[in-house]
């Protein structure tokens, strides 16, 4: 993992309006499942460290230890922040060498069709999502 790629792509989500920073407003993101990624500081307490992975295992969403993320957002005193931009977070989980699992779509960085509000159709084009009666 290249640390300071990783807070380089951390750093434009902020400035792209992509991230959300601080306890509540990361756990505001992770209970409307706005966050995809969730990235503390390597200095936060375990505490912290423990409640986040608690809430990410749970909702399967992959969470990353990464070192200066307050210098990163322009931010000293955050230490935890979400990712709320699925190609941010697909950047992010290139930078951290997360291979991919399978064909890469996972339902833990929730890429599945009903993930995305679309419709699972079979190779004929027809709706294979069961019976709408």
């Amino acid at each position: 993992m290249d640390n300071e790629r990783a807070r380089g792509v951390v750093g434009l989500a902020m400035k792209a309006g992509r991230l959300v920073s601080g306890g509540f407003a990361v756990e505001r993101a992770l209970k409307r499942g706005a966050a995809l990624a969730v990235i503390v500081d390597d200095e936060a307490s375990e505490n912290t460290k423990k409640q986040l992975r608690d809430a990410c295992a749970y909702r399967r969403i992959p969470l990353y230890e990464l070192g200066g993320l307050g210098r990163a957002i322009g931010r000293e005193e955050r230490m935890e922040a979400a990712i709320t931009d699925r190609g941010f977070a697909e950047m992010l989980k290139k930078k951290f060498n997360v291979p991919d699992e399978g064909t890469g779509s996972t339902e833990a960085d929730g890429d599945s069709a009903n993930s995305r509000g679309q419709e699972e159709t079979s190779p004929d084009g027809l709706n294979d999502g069961g019976d709408d009666l």
